[in-house]
């Protein structure tokens, strides 16, 4: 971070460094500067950081700009940042400004005060809300050792194919319901997740739309060759593989938590709606 600073003051901007111990004063500072009319919030992190962040900056003139320090880095991946601390620097500096739109993801959870009921709760997502298969590889890959980098989430999903059971699902898209027994059921804002995994490769995070990723039944081996195709985009022409677009999606399905950005949010059933050019982030000119 020091030299990040240091690079940045020496390009002649004003830096105001902000810090944080713990998540809930991650959001308080983040809050703080866009309260305080801040040009750009450069946020040194991995996807998780991003989006709290962005959360904040979401209908502000605060631009969000990313120097990657993650293990999945998807959302830089995304946007065309490059995944070195030094480039990043120099696309915060140069770079220019991009509207994009947003996930807001929201639910009902149980109360942990012991009365009982549920506790509606909403969040925003940059990226990608993973609710099926691929939200229990988020939270395999959570154990798996954070040096591996990108490659923990290949392990966390190589871990899970020969558990292989496609869950039944009653999604909302717009006005069309869907049943469907899937595998993945993943809502996309951005074309990749799981650290380069290029889950909805024609998904444009300006368009307005969510991209629903569905992937039905197949067997332990198929999703082998499967899963090479998702990290190259070619899997949309499988016979399994279905994308639909939509502005907003409810989602139901099996007791599992969804995920966003890599953190998980809550349990579904949960509904995501697109939150059209919500949000500027500073890419490469």
């Amino acid at each position: 971070m020091e030299h990040s600073v240091t690079v940045l003051r020496a390009g002649g901007h004003a830096v105001h460094v902000l810090q944080a111990a713990d998540v809930a004063q991650a959001h308080e500072s983040c809050q703080a500067a866009v309260d305080d009319g801040v040009d750009v919030l450069l946020v040194i992190g991995g996807d998780g950081v991003v989006r709290i962040a962005a959360r904040h900056c979401a209908h502000s003139s605060t631009a969000l700009a990313i120097i990657p320090a993650g293990s999945g880095n998807d959302t830089v991946r995304s946007l065309g940042i490059p995944t070195t601390a030094a480039e990043a620097i120099t696309v915060a500096r140069r770079g220019h400004r991009r509207t994009i739109d947003l996930i807001c993801a929201e639910g009902a959870s149980e109360q942990g005060d012991g009365v009982g009921g549920e506790a509606q709760w909403h969040d925003y997502v940059v990226g990608s809300v993973p609710a099926a298969l691929d939200a229990r590889i988020a939270a395999r890959s959570e154990r798996v050792p954070s040096m591996l980098g990108p490659a923990r989430y290949t392990v966390a999903t190589l871990a899970e194919i020969p558990q292989l059971r496609p869950q039944a699902y009653h999604l909302i898209l717009d006005d069309e319901m869907l049943e469907v027994d899937a595998l993945v059921v993943a809502v996309c804002n951005l074309p990749t997740f799981g650290g380069g995994m290029q889950i909805a490769p024609d998904a444009d995070p300006a368009d307005g739309l969510l991209d629903v990723v569905i992937i039905e039944k197949v067997s332990p081996l198929a999703a082998a060759g499967l899963l090479r195709s998702v990290f190259a985009g070619t899997h949309p022409s499988h016979s399994a593989v279905r994308i639909e677009r939509c502005t907003r999606v409810e989602v139901a399905g099996p007791e599992l938590t969804a995920y966003g950005d890599g953190d998980p949010l809550g349990p579904l059933p949960l509904t995501c709606s697109v939150l059209p050019k919500s949000l500027h982030v500073v890419v490469p000119a």
